[in-house]
């Protein structure tokens, strides 16, 4: 004995009817699990679901055109045996169900549950055994409807408020032949949820037993059962297109494949749109690259703020310290061959090397102070520009043998403290040059100043040189670009004018607030 239970594959463990066709196949009908097919040691089961098969099955019988008749507590249905066998071998192939109840003459729906409760007479003729009487049906002199019957979609709601229709033409909504669907369009405003599509199919000899199915392309996955139902209900719809597609079955389970079709376009919001959703995707991407550029700007900004300090450090020790200490060399020099011939004048020479390290140690303070203080005021403010700027260019000229001449011209007005500071170093700088590098004889130092502006020029008719703009001077030195950077500092314009065996001639003009 081999007991087949739901562990086996069965729909349900209790077997409520047996049936073996001449083929050698079981069928079994069950309570509460539908109908199941045993071939091969194999079970399937035929979802009412999917099938339109009841769930409750009391008899089964074949008649002589093999198809199989079931006894169901909700009537009697008729179903071909190689539909079925088909669909075991490959489910979800469509199953063509007839139902029959009180509208065929039955006095009551529901069939007896004694055994048998079903039987097929010599006659072909098929007996069923209800709660109020017996029921005969003879299939062999059985008229099947072999019609499909037309399909219309009548109307359709959104919000339960009536929706429109758009078609090609008004005729459209009921076809003339079967076989072309409908062609339409309902649309759904945006913030619209509920929807339901009213269709119907058209049948005269048994219309309470038509039978439907329908599918939304595009949301449904498979095509819904609807039974006898005759309308469709949707919720929450995504923004889209979609082709609503229903079939109905007249009452002998022939299926009309065309059906008809309604398209449904959910119109979306304006943030639901694919423009719109384009646009916040390149505003972001844009958002992102500005931060990027943002970011790279901060880091550019912070390099070219350290390279400035580094430069402007750089200057610094250039046009103070170096300068200085050259100086400090050049006297102790001269002291160092007087020792030898003129104790006095080693003296005097010495004293105006002491005069010099005080004068460097003063300059470098400043340019410490400069370095160190956010504003970049000068700590030698004990004095205006003109008398600092003759102090400086004749202590360089002391170096050497050129002859220094200052002038001033114009009324003095008195300028910021950063301007003051870059118009002496660049004036040092440009006598430094042209005592140690030029051999000038003569220097003209002129300081201009109007209503608006002061000028300083350098004159110098010293060897000259090819001036590079780039501010490079040939053996590596850096004073041309230093001066050029203390002027972009201030906003001044710098012109140098040389030639080789021409002398030089360095001037600026600076704007005064």
């Amino acid at each position: 004995i081999t007991n087949l239970t739901t562990r086996s594959g069965l729909s349900s463990d209790v077997i409520t009817a047996l049936y073996q066709d001449d083929s050698g196949l079981l069928w079994i009908g069950t309570n509460g699990g539908g109908l199941n097919l045993l071939r091969n040691g194999r079970i399937t089961e035929f979802p009412s679901a999917s099938t339109g098969l009841p769930e409750v099955i009391h008899a089964i019988i074949e008649d002589g055109r093999h198809n199989l008749w079931l006894a169901a507590a909700t009537g009697i249905y008729r179903v071909p045996r190689r539909q079925l066998e088909d669909y075991a071998a490959r489910p979800g192939v469509h199953i063509n169900v007839a139902a029959y109840g009180i509208a065929d003459g039955m006095r009551i729906n529901e069939c007896s549950s004694g055994h048998p409760a079903a039987v097929r007479a010599p006659d072909g003729s098929l007996w069923f055994a209800t709660l109020r009487g017996i029921s005969v049906t003879n299939p062999e002199h059985q008229q099947e409807n072999r019609l499909p019957p037309p399909v219309v979609i009548e109307n359709v709601t959104v919000d339960d408020q009536p929706g429109t229709i758009t078609a090609p033409q008004n005729a459209a909504m009921v076809p003339r032949k079967t076989e072309a669907p409908q062609k339409s369009m309902v649309k759904v405003p945006p913030g619209h949820s509920r929807l339901a599509l009213h269709y119907a199919g058209l049948s005269f000899v048994a219309p309470a037993r038509v039978r439907y199915r329908y599918r939304l392309e595009g949301f449904d996955t498979k095509w819904i059962d609807a039974g006898a139902r005759r309308v469709a209900y949707y919720t929450n719809i995504p923004p889209g297109s979609y082709k609503f597609r229903v079939l109905a079955a007249n009452n002998d389970g022939v299926w009309n494949e065309t059906g008809a079709s309604l398209e449904v376009r959910v119109l979306p919001h304006l943030w639901q749109t694919w423009w719109f959703r384009t646009l916040l995707g390149l505003a972001v991407l844009f958002l992102a690259y500005e931060i990027y550029r943002m970011r790279v700007r901060n880091v550019e900004l912070r390099f070219s703020a350290v390279l400035a300090e580094r430069t402007r450090i750089a200057r610094e020790i250039h046009d103070t310290l170096a300068q200085d200490i050259v100086g400090i060399g050049v006297q102790l020099e001269l002291v160092s061959r007087l020792l030898n011939s003129s104790l006095d004048a080693a003296r005097t020479q010495l004293d105006a090397t002491r005069a010099l390290v005080k004068s460097s140690l003063a300059d470098a303070r400043s340019s410490i102070w400069n370095l160190r203080s956010a504003t970049g005021a000068s700590a030698a403010a004990d004095a205006d520009l003109p008398v600092r700027l003759n102090r400086a260019v004749t202590q360089v000229a002391a170096r050497g043998t050129a002859k220094v001449r200052f002038q001033v011209q114009g009324t003095y007005r008195a300028t910021p403290s950063a301007v003051e500071d870059q118009l002496l170093r660049i004036a040092t700088e440009a006598v430094n040059n042209a005592v140690h590098h030029a051999a000038a004889s003569v220097i003209q130092v002129t300081l201009a100043y109007d209503t608006r502006s002061v000028h300083l020029s350098i004159d110098d008719d010293g060897r000259g040189f090819t001036y590079d703009p780039s501010g490079f001077a040939q053996g590596g030195h850096f004073g041309l670009r230093g001066m050029q950077e203390r002027a972009a500092e201030i906003g001044a314009t710098l012109h140098i004018d040389s030639a080789p065996a021409k002398g030089t001639r360095i001037s600026l003009r600076a704007d005064i607030p």
